[in-house]
């Protein structure tokens, strides 16, 4: 099963301009001495696992890059309540940093103390702690900062209203907004809490738990003097996540090949990618925690993959799938899907989570990495890794414009009306052919992707081949024929011999979520299959995950560009791309590749 890398976070030592312990009477440590109402320090210690701590195969974790461990700002947000649902905010701090910034980088370590003056709110509910990493603070950030503890206070642009604003709002309000806002070097990566289960999963039934995503806070350690917090134990733990997911892309080797293909990686890019996202990840309701596959080849601790086997703490353990503000419909403008020929990386790219239910499970609407390939394939012409491939035929590879433009004009003169109009109007000794025409494509000439021919006419100096100069009326007004013969050839043009091939990217793929067409099949996720059970997440990109994709093979040619989806099922009946999948997990999830198989 795949895993999250969470970051615990246990808040002790935050201290912002805070009253010095002189400034209160020191009673021993007993934190429960703070009346309600009054001013108290909470003691809470931040831990990043490097390692899990169970068995499973699969649960391998990556610590990330400096850059997205890095704190530029912390916030604590206080929420009380008879439960956390019916939790409401009461308070906001602003949280010192300087505790990262002392560590080499900035970076988050494995154990972090920091001390924090709150204001311990009225009795009678329980207290929780929720946390903010990198919500900047300004206008217009994820957090935005009031202008005392309770007042001005703005989550994801809407106001925390103390006493009145329900932490439920929180992960049930999509916003579209730039990814570099969660990403970028001015505020880093925003992290919030991950939410937690009460049982664990993997080859255990988790069924029954509960979820929680706030943070308890134990207020009989909310201490009257910053020493006692500094020296008490934690108030709370607290674990957040990052609230993008990462992909990356390598290859076995530095090329390689099939037949007379050999490649090597150009880059990738990422396209169907959500516009929308909730700031905190949002399981309100899921139904998902005790489906497991009925396929008879899941076993172990791949049984039930909604929760992991590992815990975190005591009786909290990660979870693996979430709803997003899209998740059981993609509206026009939900999702961003690219056209034309992509701009190529061969570093990290981040992209907020897409999850959907098995009904939207769809190439439309799955977030695909498209891996640019850059083939060598051996011809007499050695002077242009340029080639085009005309009607889909992949194994007739032409190498220049002129070839293709050749065989424009021979189903341009071979069409009835054009030959007819030929005939009929030209001298009787002049003999006309393709070197009295032109052709021209559209601007994909330039850029490469599929050619559209956009004109086809008699070259200046030929119209004396016809009658009195007058060229047919049929070779002048011939854009119907034109375009059937553009659409007839499909011409791909493969600037610099770079191919494209979409993938679309697996959560849990074939080890949790086997698929097989079965003979006579005739839809992907039939309805009384427990198609919930056996595919649910089988597809999509969840935040705090690392997806890792390896090439091993180019077995065809592909696509000249991003290509159109169909609105069929991810896992068609017939198969389009062929990918093999190894999950692994920030949480790293791995998946190879044959591309073009």
């Amino acid at each position: 099963m795949k895993k999250y890398k969470f970051f615990a976070l246990a808040f002790a030592a935050m201290t912002l301009g805070a009253c010095s312990s002189e400034d209160v009477v020191d009673n021993g440590g007993q934190g429960s001495s703070v009346a309600p109402g009054e001013q108290g320090y909470v003691s809470l210690a931040i831990n990043l696992p490097t390692q899990p701590g169970g068995t499973r195969i699969d649960e391998d974790y990556d610590g990330g890059t400096e850059a997205e461990n890095d704190v530029k700002s912390a916030y604590l947000l206080l929420f009380s309540g008879a439960s956390e649902d019916a939790a409401t905010f009461q308070s906001a701090y602003e949280l010192s940093t300087d505790v990262w910034n002392s560590q080499s980088g900035g970076n988050i370590a494995s154990s972090t103390k920091v001390v924090k003056q709150i204001t311990r709110p009225a009795s009678g509910n329980n207290l929780y702690a929720f946390v903010v990493l990198n919500g900047g603070g300004q206008d217009g950030d994820a957090i935005e900062k009031g202008s005392d503890e309770t007042t001005g206070w703005k989550f994801g642009g809407n106001a925390l209203t103390a006493g009145s604003t329900q932490f439920s709002s929180l992960y049930s309000t999509a916003l579209t907004l730039p990814l570099a806002d969660v990403t970028g070097t001015t505020d880093g990566f925003l992290m919030t809490n991950a939410p937690l289960y009460s049982k664990p999963g993997g080859n255990t039934d988790p069924s029954g738990g509960t979820v929680q995503t706030l943070a308890p806070i134990d207020e009989d350690n909310i201490y009257t003097s910053q020493a006692d917090a500094e020296r008490g134990a934690s108030s709370a733990d607290v674990y957040v996540e990052r609230a993008v997911a990462k992909v990356s892309v390598t290859a076995q080797g530095t090329e390689g090949g099939t037949g007379h293909i050999a490649y090597s990686l150009s880059g990738y890019a990422l396209d169907v990618t959500n516009n929308k996202t909730y700031l905190v990840r949002n399981v309100a309701n899921a139904p998902w925690w005790g489906y497991k596959s009925t396929d008879t080849s899941v076993t172990g601790e791949n049984q039930y993959r909604f929760v992991g086997s590992d815990a975190v703490a005591t009786n909290l353990y990660r979870t693996y799938w979430g709803i997003d503000p899209n998740y059981t419909s993609a509206p026009s403008g939900d999702l961003t899907i690219g056209t034309g020929v992509p701009a190529l990386t061969n570093t990290p790219l981040y992209c907020f989570e897409n999850t959907f239910n098995v009904d939207n499970m769809r190439q439309n609407v799955t977030t695909h990495v498209v891996i640019g390939a850059k083939l060598t394939i051996p011809r007499q012409d050695g002077t242009s890794s340029d080639f085009y491939t005309i009607g889909g035929d992949k194994d007739v590879i032409y190498g220049g414009i002129d070839d293709v433009k050749g065989k424009v004009l021979e189903a341009y003169l071979n069409n009835t009306t054009i030959a007819d109009a030929i005939n009929e109007g030209k001298v009787p000794t002049a003999t006309v052919d393709a070197s009295d025409f032109d052709v021209t494509f559209d601007s994909k000439a330039s850029t490469g992707g599929y050619l559209t021919v956009s004109a086809i006419t008699v070259k200046e100096g030929s119209e004396s081949d016809f009658t009195e100069g007058n060229v047919p009326t049929e070779l002048v007004n011939n854009s119907a024929i034109v375009s059937a013969i553009s659409n007839s050839l499909n011409i791909a043009y493969y600037k610099g011999g770079v191919s494209y091939y979409p993938v679309m990217i697996k959560h849990f793929g074939n080890g949790e979520t086997p698929w097989a067409a079965n003979p006579g099949q005739t839809e992907s996720y039939p309805a009384g299959t427990n198609r919930d059970q056996n595919y649910l997440g089988r597809y999509g990109v969840l935040r705090n995950n690392s997806y890792q994709i390896t090439v091993n093979n180019v077995v065809e040619i592909g696509y000249p560009e991003v290509p159109t989806y169909p609105g069929s099922y991810d896992d068609p009946v017939e198969s389009w791309i062929g990918v093999t999948i190894n999950m692994l997990p920030w949480v790293v999830r791995s998946q190879d590749v044959s591309l073009g198989e």
